[in-house]
């Protein structure tokens, strides 16, 4: 009975517990929570961080990916005032993520069309700059594989075929077997088939879609009719020779286009001689723009041009005014009955023109109504 009338005070004094206990007791409460602080600020920086979260800008790494991807300073510094104008959340995204990059250079492209004033040709040498941003990056990110063997050649593929010391004649690939490429016969100008002696070496010449030019040697190893198509037989090859890439995206676009030579006269001039070019507009030919780049494109016509000819190229994109472009052309073929094609690299082509070619390649038109506001961006570009 005693014990029951003992009193209890938590909150000490006298018959209560002694204030050393509670400040023990409030100091492991302190520092569970302490602990509980800590478990959470090291989960929360372990964890992955999710698309679109934010993370802390650092100039120095953006600018050392840029410099990895061979982007010129004037570029860096458009790129990064982009980035900041636009408050890209994870900056260094822009050089692994297309649309990311798509996106943020839309946004300056859009913001210099409202742009006004200022001296001419100013815009047109930003918007330049920014396509060729885009350029860069997509060639420094763009991964191919390499092609080693003729076995990894598809059907369809065109080829140039040379024997040695011989003139050339283009052909495709009708099937590839185990043992054998199988390549249409080839025909001359007259029309008849082309044909060599079972091994003779040949020099086989191709260029794959969006990659590079390849060399291979290979010989004939016999000729049969492969899928109702007279055809070649020639041997593999594992020693693929891989030319120069392409260095800009090509697009196909299907435009009418007039194609003008152009003729280089040499005049006296005191000791030397001074080379004059000029247009032969009584010459022009008809053709067709297959696919275009902002270094060149393909053009098929009746009529095409031997491999070193320089010409004028007109043609349009959207059917308004016309693009034009002096080149020079790289390749050649020409297959009776059906015309023929050549590539031309494009020499001299104003900065407008140039810009009109990118913005129809990399598809950054016009924004649409509704679309991001331009004026955040303006002050950037």
């Amino acid at each position: 009975m005693i014990l029951l009338q003992t009193p209890y005070n938590i909150l000490g004094g006298p018959g209560g517990t002694p204030t050393s206990t509670i400040v023990a007791f409030l100091a492991v409460i302190a520092g569970v929570i302490v602990l509980v602080l800590i478990a959470t600020i090291i989960n929360r920086r372990r964890a992955p961080r999710a698309p679109g979260q934010g993370a802390r800008f650092s100039r120095s790494a953006f600018r050392r990916t840029a410099k990895a991807f061979g982007l010129p300073q004037a570029h860096t510094d458009m790129l990064e005032n982009l980035v900041r104008a636009n408050k890209v959340q994870r900056p260094t995204l822009v050089f692994t993520s297309p649309s990311l990059l798509d996106d943020t250079l839309k946004k300056g492209l859009y913001a210099l069309q409202s742009l006004s004033g200022g001296p001419p040709g100013d815009k047109e040498s930003r918007a330049a700059i920014i396509y060729q941003i885009k350029q860069i990056i997509e060639r420094g990110a763009r991964q191919e594989a390499l092609l080693e063997s003729s076995m990894l050649l598809k059907p369809g593929q065109v080829l140039t075929i040379t024997p040695h010391g011989g003139s050339s004649f283009a052909s495709r690939i009708v099937s590839n077997m185990k043992d054998s490429l199988i390549v249409a016969t080839p025909q001359g100008t007259s029309g008849a088939e082309v044909r060599w002696a079972r091994g003779t070496p040949l020099s086989v010449y191709l260029r794959r879609d969006n990659d590079a030019g390849y060399t291979f040697q290979t010989k004939v190893l016999g000729y049969e009719t492969v899928k109702g198509v007279s055809s070649v037989l020639l041997q593999h090859s594992k020693s693929l020779r891989r030319e120069q890439r392409r260095k800009n995206r090509r697009r196909e676009i299907k435009r009418a286009c007039f194609v003008y030579p152009v003729r280089v006269a040499e005049i006296p001039e005191g000791r030397g001689v001074q080379r004059k070019a000029s247009v032969d507009k009584n010459a022009r030919g008809l053709g067709t723009v297959s696919d275009l780049s902002a270094g060149g494109c393909a053009i098929e016509t009746t009529n095409p041009f031997d491999k070193g000819k320089l010409v004028m190229i007109e043609f349009d994109i959207e059917r308004k005014a016309p693009i034009r472009a002096f080149g020079k052309v790289m390749s050649s073929n020409r297959q009776r009955g059906r015309g023929g094609s050549m590539h031309v690299m494009f020499t001299n082509v104003t900065r407008q023109h140039l810009n009109k070619i990118s913005e129809f390649v990399y598809g950054f038109g016009p924004a649409s109504p509704g679309g991001e506001p331009r004026q955040r961006v303006q002050r950037t570009i």
